[in-house]
């Protein structure tokens, strides 16, 4: 038996709400994205969780700070779970993009494996942080069961790594803020056993209005 992943997205942050691409910029948890992380810690305390691992960027931290501390574990921060990092995109609305970026706009939409983003990172970055990370983890650790806070997109590139699938796909992929996904590593590779679960969350509400959305 290898070990298990709970992958989850952070909780809800004021540019969520605002629309804001955010990429290795970052914005703190709203009262609701700290709900969602409470939310989040209780129901994972009956999986007898071993380690947490998170993201270093703050939004992450938060949410696996409140996780941590509800299953008495200690959070260990890295950057192998960042977020893609969006360069000149960060801090901007959808239309802004638009507006001044349209084509490579138009390339995140259509060919999302295909975009440059001036100043940022392509999928294949993210792709290749996020296989080595989970690599050094399955060699240190057997048997385990492992938490891992990052972020929308590095999440939906995992997942599609995990199912050998092209990074083409990563708007198939739907992730909600603190959204539960479960991935358990056996003999002949990782298996995906719950993706973008919210049942551990009262009155979820769906926020749609990013340019990763």
């Amino acid at each position: 038996m290898g070990n298990i992943f709970y992958i989850v997205r952070h909780g809800q942050t004021n540019w969520n709400i605002q629309g804001k691409t955010q990429g290795h910029g970052n914005s703190d948890l709203t009262e609701s994205g700290e709900s969602q992380a409470k939310q989040l810690a209780e129901s994972l305390v009956d999986h007898n969780i071993d380690y947490v691992f998170t993201s270093d960027l703050g939004r992450a931290v938060q949410t696996a700070e409140i996780v941590g501390n509800r299953l008495g574990l200690k959070v260990e921060k890295t950057n192998g779970l960042r977020e893609m990092g969006f360069g000149v995109w960060e801090g901007l609305l959808i239309k802004e993009i638009q507006k001044d970026y349209a084509e490579i706009y138009n390339t995140w939409r259509n060919e999302p494996h295909l975009v440059n983003i001036p100043g940022g990172e392509t999928l294949h970055i993210i792709k290749e942080r996020v296989d080595k990370f989970i690599e050094g983890i399955n060699e240190k650790y057997d048997n385990k069961r492992i938490v891992l806070i990052t972020h929308s997109i590095t999440l939906r590139v995992m997942l599609l790594s995990f199912l050998n699938s092209g990074m083409e796909n990563v708007y198939r992929i739907k992730q909600d803020n603190t959204a539960l996904n479960i991935v358990e590593f056996k003999d002949y590779g990782p298996v995906v056993e719950k993706m973008n679960d919210t049942s551990h969350l009262r009155n979820h509400t769906n926020i749609s209005n990013s340019a990763l959305e």
